[in-house]
């Protein structure tokens, strides 16, 4: 089985320039977008249903982003707020419980080949402008999987340590 993260490093790779490498990235950003509206719509637990409507609006604020900077080549401010929902992360799940966790467990390894994407991005950056930049969305990404991480540790009772 191949390690997914060496995937993402041998495509970026593969890319001829930066702008390929936004425009991926704008592609995955897209992507995590309809997924998490999608999830949204099926979650029965309110709290994951706002998690995911919450992801949904992140990933579109991050294409904005991307898509800002490929059109004019001016770093945007990338923001990032924890948020809080109204209801508990410790609230119950439904009745298809591990149907909730596999979807919170693909939405953590999103997140997590999302923040180890930018990571490869900012590496190979061609200034310390664009450097900074996606480091700001991979920590940005970074936030997300925490968010998730406690979900699913209220969920399971388990915390692995990030």
């Amino acid at each position: 089985m191949r390690d997914i993260l060496q995937e993402i490093a041998e495509e970026l790779d593969h890319l001829n320039s930066l702008d390929e490498a936004i425009s991926l990235a704008i592609e995955l950003e897209e992507e995590g977008m309809a997924y998490y509206s999608e999830k949204a719509s099926v979650m029965k637990n309110e709290t994951a249903s706002k998690l995911y409507m919450f992801l949904a609006d992140e990933e579109k604020k991050h294409a904005g982003y991307l898509q800002q900077y490929r059109e004019s080549k001016d770093i945007p401010e990338v923001e990032f707020t924890y948020p809080k929902f109204e209801a508990s992360f410790s609230e119950e799940f439904s009745d298809e419980k591990l149907e909730e966790i596999g979807i919170l467990l693909a939405a953590l390894r999103f997140e997590h080949k999302s923040e180890y994407f930018y990571m490869e991005l900012a590496k190979r950056a061609e200034d310390e402008e664009q450097k900074v930049f996606f480091k700001k969305v991979a920590a940005a990404e970074r936030g997300h999987y925490m968010i998730i991480d406690e979900l699913l540790g209220d969920a399971t009772e388990f915390r692995m340590q990030t």
